[in-house]
């Protein structure tokens, strides 16, 4: 990727980035400080995009908390906080760079062009939150989040699968404890070698086997067993 020496130009032009983006390119010296990286800027004296970045993150953080409050109005305040984590960690932020072409447009110094500092998934998640602290200041919080929420909504699906996987446990106490119920695992089998066990567990609501879940741990039948009489209960 080739880029001019001149420390104020971005190649290819970030005009070109504007019109891929649908936005104008109102204050172009915010957008090039949010892709210099800090190697680039201390080899030719010139600000890094941390500053930005700092803000970025903010206001991602704003735009996810909200979505998330107002979308999953029975999830508790812990789980609310596992599904922003995952939202705003690094592999997805530079999974939304990648999405928008960032990694096209960012500055780096002569060692991270030669360890391939474009390819690095903390540096391309950084650029991600400091090109959203540029748009922030450039356009508010309003289209801001115009730009990130289709990125989110986008990536949900796949996130909330593995989300209501790992948490249906959780679910099923929550959902039976409104109700003045408390569900029961009994672990009815345990097969298979020491290093390749599986294990099969029974859950039961006011003395009745709702569902019944199989796996290489415990807590993973559990969960599965929960999944299943969480469907049950919930259809009754």
């Amino acid at each position: 990727m080739k880029r001019k020496s001149d420390v104020g130009i971005i190649e290819p032009p970030l005009e070109q980035l504007a019109v891929q983006l649908n936005f104008t390119l109102e204050k172009p010296d915010l957008f090039v400080e949010a892709f210099t990286h800090s190697s680039y800027a201390h080899e030719h004296s010139v600000p890094s995009n941390e500053r930005l970045e700092f803000l970025g993150d903010s206001v991602l953080g704003v735009i996810v908390c909200r979505y998330l409050f107002e979308h999953y109005p029975r999830y508790s305040e812990g789980e609310l906080a596992k599904l922003k984590s995952t939202i705003v960690s690094a592999p997805m932020l530079a999974h939304f760079s990648e999405r928008l072409h960032l990694v096209d447009y960012i500055r780096l110094g002569a060692g991270e062009q030669k360890s391939r500092g474009s390819l690095k998934v903390n540096i391309i998640a950084d650029l991600f939150e400091a090109f959203i602290g540029a748009y922030y200041l450039s356009f508010g919080l309003e289209k801001t989040t115009e730009l990130v929420l289709p990125l989110i909504e986008a990536e949900l699906p796949r996130i909330m699968e593995k989300f209501e996987e790992l948490n249906a446990k959780t679910h099923l106490q929550e959902w039976t404890q409104a109700k003045g119920w408390k569900p029961v695992y009994r672990t009815v089998s345990e097969t298979g070698p020491p290093h390749n066990r599986h294990f099969t567990v029974e859950v039961t609501v006011n003395d009745r086997v709702y569902g019944k879940g199989t796996g290489r741990s415990i807590k993973e039948a559990q969960n599965c067993a929960a999944r299943m009489a969480l469907k049950e209960l919930q259809h009754k």
